[in-house]
Order: structure tokens, then C-alpha cells, then sequence
């Protein structure tokens, strides 16, 4: 009787193990606040990956800490595949602006794929008076410096599009960092600050009530969705940085989870509504997984730790 019993609980212990993934809700923490890249993507993608996974993908937001409070949630749970991270491209420099963490940005994920890639919107107060690029950089030449302009957070693409474009016009400025893209923003309007290199969906909507200006693209060509828009290269040749949102897991979360994640994000970003509503930011698709997105974060992670070595960014 007791070995029957025995092989009863077994048969149970394996088929449970054998559930296939997944057979519950995953939680997709997004790093930073509503209404930022990274929230826009992840919500877009959270529907139609639910549809290929069979389960609920739930977004939680997860903002502060420049974008580590929601890393160490993510580095620190089960290699199972049930919580994600969606972050932007400051993923790449964490290890060096925040040393001293609980957790290791080198050694604690796994990159599972990059989602979308946007430019950056140079926005202003609507009662600037400068017309063209050209005469807004000379007008920030007669403003005393430093000159303070936000981002959306240390590290992130929105402080190294700010710092390389005041760096290009010879102009000496002072980063005031915010929780994500949507708070930097609002900085421009209430009059915080001067000027911002916002993420597209954070912005385009401010910019299209009036509340924001739209001087400049962090792209080399103009966006489709502010065709009227210049790009900073057309008055600083050769000036480009974008913004890129990628899809992360726990350090360790097996080859077969990692291959249903893929399936199901390659479904999302092939849905025409996803990609349109990607546009109405100015944002496009730019699926890459695996190895070869592995290869592109090790790349950025070389780029942008020299750029802050450059400018000489401490530890925070």
C-alpha cells in the first residue's frame, strides 16, 4: 500500500514538472513609470504575446532608482521565465553609474530580445522664439550656463542624446535627472527646465496640443509622424542617437523558455496594429533576439560605458 502510494506521488511530482511554460500569469516589470517607451512597447506587446503563451502578461511598473529599483526585482527572481523586464538602452551603462548595487547588471540577465527602436524629440517650451535649429543653437549660446536640461534618468539615452548634442554646439550644461521619459517631459512644460530630449511617446502628444515645441530629431532623417520636424544632423552633420527597448529574464531561465518568449514576441511585433500604433510615436519594430541581440548589448555596453568615461559621469 505505502509503495503504491509512493509511485502515486511520484507520478504527480513528475507530471506537474511537466506542465508545460506557461501555466500561470507573467509579470513584465517595466523600469520606469507610465507613458515612457518602455511602458508604451511593453503594453503594446502584452496582448498579443498573451495570445501565443495562453496566460495573462501583466505589466508593473516598477520606476525609481535611475532604473534599478525594477532591475533588482527582476535579477533576483526565479530563473523560470515568469518575470521579465522591459527596459531601455541605459540597461547597457547601470553596471557603471551604480556599482554598489545588490545584484550584478553583468552577471544577473539574460537578453532576450530587442523590441523597437525610436528617436528623440529635442522639445522646448511652445513661447521659444527661435524659427529654425540654427538660430535656436545660437539662442542657447546667450543662455548663462551651466544650462540645466532634463532626462529621463542618469544614463539614459534621453542624458546622452542632451550631453552629445550641448557637447556638438560647445555649450556647458548640467543633466536634472527625472523618473522616466513622461516626468522629463513635464519638466519642459512647467518651465523647470529649458529643453529635453524626450522619448517619442512621452512627447508627441505634448508637442501635438501645443504644450510642447518640437525643435529637432534625434534620428538622421526626419520622423513620418512630425514630417515638419528638422533632424539635429541637419544642422550638426552626422549627430544620431535613438532610443532602443529590449525584453530581459533572470540569468539562467532555460533555452525552452526563452524559445516560447521568442515566439510570442515575434507574433506581437508582426501585428499591423502594433506596428501602427508604434508609428503614431514615431517608433518602429526591430526585433532581435537571441545570440545576435546578446552581441548588440555587449556593442551599446562598449559604446556608451566610453561615452561616460569621456564625459566623465561618476557613480551615483
Amino acid at each position: 500500500m505505502l509503495r503504491a502510494l509512493l509511485l502515486l506521488l511520484l507520478f504527480a511530482s513528475a507530471g506537474a514538472q511537466a506542465q508545460p511554460f506557461p501555466d500561470r500569469p507573467i509579470r513584465l516589470i517595466v523600469v520606469f513609470g507610465p507613458g515612457g517607451g518602455a511602458d508604451t512597447t511593453a503594453r503594446l506587446m502584452a496582448a498579443p504575446m498573451a495570445q501565443v503563451l495562453g496566460q495573462q502578461v501583466l505589466i508593473e511598473n516598477r520606476s525609481g532608482g535611475g532604473g534599478t529599483h525594477g532591475g533588482q526585482v527582476v535579477a533576483q527572481a526565479a530563473p523560470d521565465g515568469y518575470t521579465l523586464m522591459a527596459d531601455a538602452s541605459a540597461f547597457v551603462v547601470r553596471h557603471k553609474l551604480h556599482p554598489h548595487l545588490a545584484f550584478d547588471y553583468l552577471a544577473d540577465f539574460e537578453p532576450v530580445a530587442r523590441l523597437s527602436v525610436m528617436p528623440l524629440l529635442l522639445v522646448v517650451p511652445p513661447t521659444e522664439r527661435a524659427e529654425t535649429l540654427a538660430d535656436y543653437i545660437a539662442a542657447l549660446g546667450r543662455q548663462p550656463v551651466p544650462l540645466h536640461y532634463a532626462v529621463a534618468g542618469v544614463g539614459s539615452a534621453s542624458h546622452f542624446a542632451g550631453l552629445y548634442f550641448l557637447q556638438r554646439i560647445g555649450i556647458r550644461g548640467e543633466a536634472v535627472a527625472y523618473r522616466g521619459g513622461s516626468t522629463g517631459a513635464m519638466a519642459v512644460v512647467t518651465g523647470e527646465t529649458l529643453l529635453n530630449f524626450a522619448t517619442t511617446p512621452s512627447a508627441v502628444g505634448l508637442v501635438q496640443g501645443g504644450r510642447l515645441r518640437a525643435m529637432a530629431v534625434s534620428s538622421e532623417r526626419r520622423m513620418a509622424v512630425l514630417p515638419q520636424v528638422p533632424s539635429v544632423a541637419e544642422a550638426l552633420p552626422g549627430f544620431a542617437l535613438t532610443e532602443w527597448i529590449a525584453l530581459y529574464a533572470p540569468a539562467r531561465t532555460p533555452a525552452a523558455v526563452l524559445g516560447r518568449l521568442h515566439a510570442a514576441l515575434r507574433h506581437a511585433l508582426a501585428q499591423p496594429e502594433v506596428i501602427a500604433r508604434l508609428a503614431d510615436v514615431g517608433a518602429e519594430p526591430a526585433l532581435l533576439e537571441g545570440e545576435a541581440f546578446g552581441r548588440f548589448v555587449a556593442e551599446q555596453r562598449s559604446l556608451m560605458t566610453g561615452l561616460a568615461d569621456a564625459a566623465g559621469m561618476k557613480p551615483e
